[in-house]
């Protein structure tokens, strides 16, 4: 049986985004064989971040809209024997500085028989929304009569400014898993933890019912989560004996400092105009030229006698 193709809007599909995208509703670890839907939302559940925003050192609280996403699970996954069920979902959470919020999910969902491995009978999906992803829900309450194989992870990474508070991750895992028989340890969990309403509920009341060793291999990394996100995957499923569950989920925090952007004001340079003042102009100049050469010199004059008279 190969999964259906996901669906985007209102409704949901096998990689269905629930109201917006989904919203579900599990009754009890230890009876899977119900599951409870909630129905679409007329909208956008509304949550509060705070963002502790490292500029300014002031707390700024955001309200963003959150979604769900959902796949891997009945109907639209069998609940019957000898199946390989491999699923996998990574959710990329952005706040920008402004309090703008986006989410980018990339779910691929493979159903095969068992032993038929991935990329065979794989569909691949991806959605973007303006929507905070706020839970992830797969792979529960499937494939447990005996046989089959339960392969799925979950990765979030948050995007967010630095100076954003974050909160502790909690755990719930590998609880009434691996009994039944089968040569110890039956469960490897890291880390275990039975914590109510936690961050990650996952592997629980799974692959019972008698098998091989170390049937049962959950882990959990990421101590901290710097936008709200519960991930629910891998409960109740793979029992009937001879199965086997591997299931992960990592968070990721990535922050990113505020762009600072430098404007430079244009140099100006005024130049005046060039004045150029030109005294008024005078007359003709009249240049009187003295011949040069000998002067001639004036005669000398000779005495003049006169004759005394002559008396007597």
């Amino acid at each position: 049986m190969a999964p259906r193709a996901g669906t985007t809007g209102t409704g949901r599909g096998t990689h269905g985004l629930v109201g917006f995208w989904s919203w579900r509703s599990r009754v009890g670890h230890g009876k899977w064989g119900l599951t409870i839907s909630v129905g679409a939302l007329a909208g956008a559940l509304l949550v509060s971040v705070m963002l502790g925003e490292a500029w300014g050192g002031i707390a700024t609280t955001h309200s963003v809209a959150a979604s769900a996403f959902s796949q891997c699970d009945p109907p639209a996954f069998p609940t019957g024997a000898g199946y390989q069920v491999t699923c996998h979902v990574s959710v990329d959470n952005t706040v920008t500085v402004s309090g703008a919020t986006s989410s980018t999910v990339t779910a691929t969902a493979c159903l095969a028989a068992a032993g038929v491995l991935p990329p065979a009978d794989c569909t691949t999906t991806t959605t973007t929304t303006s929507h905070l992803v706020t839970s992830v829900n797969q792979c529960d309450g499937i494939v447990y009569g005996g046989g089959s194989n339960v392969t799925c992870d979950v990765t979030v990474t948050n995007n967010i400014p630095t100076g954003t508070a974050t909160s502790g991750v909690t755990v719930n895992q590998c609880n009434g898993s691996g009994t039944g028989g089968g040569t110890a340890p039956t469960v490897v969990c890291v880390p275990t933890g039975s914590t109510t309403n936690a961050t990650v509920t996952q592997c629980n009341s799974s692959g019972n019912g008698g098998g091989g060793s170390q049937r049962v291999k959950c882990t959990v990394s990421g101590a901290a989560t710097a936008l709200p996100v519960a991930i629910d995957q891998c409960n109740g499923s793979a029992n009937g004996g001879g199965s086997t569950v591997t299931c992960a989920t990592a968070i990721t925090n990535n922050f990113t400092s505020p762009t600072t952007t430098t404007t430079t004001a244009p140099t100006t340079t005024t130049t005046g105009p060039t004045t150029t003042t030109t005294p008024p102009r005078t007359g003709p100049t009249t240049t009187t030229t003295v011949p040069t050469g000998t002067v001639p010199t004036a005669p000398t004059p000779s005495p003049v006698v006169h004759p005394l008279p002559i008396t007597g």
